[in-house]
This record gives structure tokens, sequence and C-alpha cells, in this order.
């Protein structure tokens, strides 16, 4: 069963010690603060008229007290101006798009069908990732094999020549 309570909350109080600009905005955690002090609950949601009543005059100048109504269910609180009720938001229906109107939705047959198709085409995906890096591993062996080869050659034509390679491995370099 919901509990019901009349609370008289003291915005000043909190909201002066915040500079001009903050004021609104303070008086609102405020009134959360409170309630969740009073009611010992874990959440606590205010109302639009509330809301509108804080802010009609503006961020700078909000009421010094309030009268308000709280409601507790399920350990939520709902904080509303003594006189209306509290709207609690609706959720959100998904909007059907201008080709799901016409041509209709799909059986879920079909549905799991595209699913599965889905499905393989991303293990195949990762199949061929995976070759591709396999391949790229394989020729990037080849190649340091090629240039090991090269290197070597280089290297006894340069005996044969009779010209010396020092560290760095260029010809004519001095070698100590």
């Amino acid at each position: 069963m919901a509990e019901e309570k009349t609370f008289t909350i003291n915005l000043r109080r909190e909201f002066i010690k915040k500079p001009n600009y903050k004021r609104s905005k303070k008086a609102i955690t405020a009134i959360k603060e409170y309630t969740l002090k009073h009611l010992k609950t874990k959440e606590v949601k205010i109302g639009p008229k509330l809301n509108l009543k804080i802010w009609e005059r503006g961020r700078k100048n909000p009421p010094p007290k309030v009268k308000v109504k709280a409601i507790v269910e399920d350990n939520i609180a709902y904080v509303e101006l003594p006189g209306f009720e509290f709207i609690k938001q609706k959720p959100k229906e998904e909007k059907k798009s201008v080709a799901d109107k016409l041509l209709g939705k799909k059986t879920q047959s079909e549905q799991k069908q595209e699913e599965k198709k889905a499905e393989e085409k991303e293990l195949a995906k990762e199949a061929e990732k995976e070759i591709e890096v396999k391949e790229k591993k394989e020729h990037k062996k080849g190649i340091t094999a090629q240039k090991t080869k090269t290197q070597e050659e280089m290297i006894e034509k340069v005996k044969d020549e009779g010209q010396k390679i020092g560290r760095t491995g260029k010809k004519g370099s001095k070698s100590q």
C-alpha cells in the first residue's frame, strides 16, 4: 500500500548557500535530499507541476518554502504539489517505419532464418580474416628469408672482390 505524507520544505535554508545562478537547481536537490532523509527511500522522482513551481521565477529566484505531497511506492518516493496527481512516464512505444506499415511484420520463422544467415556471414568474415592474417605472417617470413639470402650473397661477392665491409654493412667502410 502506498504511504502518503505532506511536508513543508524550507528551501531558503539550502539555496542561500549557493550563488544566485545555481539557486533553483539547489532547491530541486534540497527537495530530493529532504524526502530521502524523511521517507528513507532510495530514489526520489519530482513531479512536473512541482518542477514548474520551482523554476517559474527563473533560476535565480526560487520560492523560499514549498508545500509538497510525497507518495512512496516500491521504495521510490514520488513528490508533487498537493492537489495534483503524480504523472508517471509511459514507456515509449516503438514507431513503425513506413516499410513495416506497408509490408507488415515478418513471420517469426523468416526472422529466425535471417538471423541464421547473418550469423553465418559473420562466421565467414571471421574465418576470412584469420586466413588473411596467416597469409601475411607467411609472406613476412618469406620476405625475411629472401633478405637474409641476398645479404649472404652480397657478402660472398664482396669477399670475392676483396672489398671490406665494416660494422655498417656498406661497401668501402673502414673496419676496425
